[in-house]
């Protein structure tokens, strides 16, 4: 499998290149929106790369370099967001040293960064230790399963994965926690 490339934080004055594609989600919500491709690039399937920056506590798209689409102009940044601030996204941003290529989650002796977004605000820069970090996952899912979102992802693995089991599939939601909550 060809590792694909990373969207970007810049935050801090560091650049960290993200595990998670957080304007996927726009597009999942979206579709309308999302450029067609008109060929495809091993190494970067969603045909883009975006470029984001936390500045004066505000998430803000700089930038997205299409690959393969169509020229639309209902498809430029600006017209998608104005103000370039990303307000649309609430959720957990990963930028620990520790994510390595697939988001290790299990050294003991880690820091593991989050940052937490609500609508495009930077609300809080947790830094946790191992058992934190399990602690907050825990706490993560805990919440989470009693929306309707939950709801949603538990029916959709189920419906994509006959004869996956629901202890299966809460390990799945588990794992991946910190991608699925919008809200802490």
């Amino acid at each position: 499998m060809t590792q694909q490339i990373r969207d970007s934080l810049f935050y801090e004055g560091k650049e960290y290149y993200l595990n998670n594609e957080i304007l996927e989600y726009y597009f999942n919500e979206f579709p309308e929106y999302r450029p067609e491709h008109t060929g495809a690039f091993s190494a970067c399937w969603r045909g883009y790369v975006a470029f984001f920056e936390i500045k004066d506590n505000e998430l803000l798209i700089k930038n997205v370099k299409w690959m393969f689409s169509k020229e639309n102009k209902t498809h430029k940044l600006k017209d998608l967001f104005p103000n370039t601030k990303f307000d649309w996204f609430s959720g957990l941003i990963r930028i620990d040293a520790f994510r390595g290529e697939y988001d290790d989650e299990n050294n003991e002796e880690a820091i593991y960064e989050l940052l937490e977004i609500r609508e495009g605000n930077l609300l809080n820069h947790w830094k946790l230790n191992f058992e934190e970090f399990n602690d907050f996952k825990e706490i993560l899912f805990r919440d989470f399963k009693t929306t309707t979102d939950y709801e949603k992802l538990f029916l959709k693995w189920k419906n994509n994965n006959p004869g996956i089991t629901e202890t299966e599939i809460d390990h799945y939601i588990f794992q991946n926690i910190i991608y699925n909550v919008r809200k802490i």
